[in-house]
């Protein structure tokens, strides 16, 4: 999606299979969002496929559900993660509706990746102003079946190089700042930030 000054990329697609999933990542509904030339919300994923020279541990870490700016279940990968390169069991199916039109943008996407394991469905939905000046996002944990309480969560949101983030006194806020001086503010809702 784009608007405005704003871009919006999602990854709302199955992990690869083939050779491609040699260094594919466990990153499905992770996004990144930039403010003109200016990377907000980023992926620290991908690592195996630049060509920089990184301990296989650390390119290993970068795969992982956690190193992408989505939601994470009980601190496990969405697709299983081989030690030898490759993508296991996990994401099967997505699901994406996406619109975008003058009176703003909406994507709307799911994945079963945590269904078997934790019988809950994840569907995220991005909608950004039609002018660019304010993205919501939603995560939903939809149960596909009796779910066990006391499952943990956490939604990660990894910010670009240079972007200087404030906590807000409230504790559920914070003041993001671009190397241009342009401010975005980040609010969540029913949670801890």
């Amino acid at each position: 999606l784009e608007k405005g000054r704003t871009s919006l990329v999602m990854d709302a697609a199955p992990p690869p299979i083939g050779a491609a999933s040699d260094t594919g990542c466990a990153s499905t509904l992770g996004f990144e969002m930039s403010d003109g030339p200016y990377r907000l919300i980023v992926n620290c994923g991908g690592a195996g496929a630049g060509g920089a020279i990184l301990s296989d541990a650390l390119v290993q870490a970068l795969r992982t559900s956690a190193a992408h700016s989505t939601l994470v279940v009980a601190d496990s990968n969405s697709t299983a993660l081989l030690p030898l390169g490759g993508l296991g069991a996990g994401v099967g199916q997505t699901e994406v509706e996406w619109q975008d039109s003058a009176a703003g943008g909406r994507v709307e996407a799911s994945h079963d990746g945590y269904v078997r394991r934790f019988g809950m469905l994840h569907r995220r939905t991005l909608t950004l102003l039609p002018d660019g000046s304010e993205l919501r996002g939603d995560d939903v944990l939809v149960p596909q079946r009796r779910v066990r309480n006391g499952v943990q969560f956490a939604i990660r949101f990894h910010l670009g190089v240079g972007v200087d983030a404030s906590p807000t006194a409230v504790g559920n806020g914070a003041l993001l700042r671009l190397p241009d001086g342009h401010m975005w503010q980040f609010r969540c809702q029913n949670g801890t930030l």
